[in-house]
C-alpha cells in the first residue's frame, strides 16, 4: 500500500467516523419524544409558577441532583451573577422572593431543543418583574434559556441562563 492510498483510506476512515457520530447524535436527539417535550415544557411553566408565587420548595424541586460522586450540575448565570450549585441557586431565589419577582413567560414563543437524548435546551422570551423589598418594580423582557437533563424522577432544570432582551 503506497502513502497516498494509505492516506485516503484515512480520510475514508475520518468521513465515515464523523457519518457514524452525526447519525448516533441525531438518534439520541430523537429519543426526546412528544411526550417529553410536553413533560418540560410543563416542568417550565410549574417552574415560572413556582417563582411569581415564590414558591421556594416548589422551585428546588424542580432542580436536578447530582448523582452520589458527581458534581452538582445545576448553575444560574446571568450577566450580573453566577451561582453554581443547587443550594447556591435556591438561596439566590430565596433573597430574590423578600421583593417583587414574577415571570410571564410567552407561551407561544417557548421552544423545546432536543441536544440529545437526556438533555435538552428551553427558549423562553419572558417579561420578568423584580424590584428589591422596599423599591419600586422594573419589568424587562428576558430570553430566558435553561437546560433540563432527564433524571431518574423525570425531567429536571440543570442550568438557568436569563439573557436580557433590551
Amino acid at each position: 500500500m503506497n502513502i497516498r492510498s494509505s492516506c485516503v483510506r484515512r480520510s475514508l476512515l475520518a468521513a465515515l467516523s464523523l457519518c457514524l457520530l452525526t447519525a448516533v447524535t441525531s438518534a439520541h436527539a430523537a429519543d426526546v419524544t412528544a411526550t417529553d417535550t410536553n413533560e418540560i415544557r410543563d416542568l417550565f411553566l410549574r417552574q415560572a409558577t413556582a417563582e411569581t408565587a415564590h414558591d421556594i420548595d416548589a422551585l428546588d424541586g424542580m432542580f436536578a441532583n447530582g448523582a452520589p460522586g458527581e458534581p452538582d450540575p445545576v448553575s444560574f448565570v446571568a450577566r450580573a451573577y453566577r451561582f453554581w450549585g443547587r443550594d447556591a441557586v435556591t438561596e439566590h431565589f430565596r433573597k430574590t422572593f423578600t421583593g417583587t419577582w414574577s415571570i410571564e413567560p410567552d407561551q407561544s414563543a417557548i421552544r423545546i431543543i432536543p441536544l440529545n437524548g437526556d438533555t435538552v435546551q428551553i427558549y423562553a422570551p419572558t417579561r420578568v418583574t423584580l424590584g428589591a423589598a422596599g423599591q419600586p418594580a422594573k419589568t424587562a423582557t428576558f430570553l430566558i434559556n435553561e437546560f433540563a437533563i432527564r433524571t431518574s424522577k423525570g425531567w429536571k432544570i440543570a442550568a438557568v441562563i436569563p439573557v436580557p432582551a433590551e
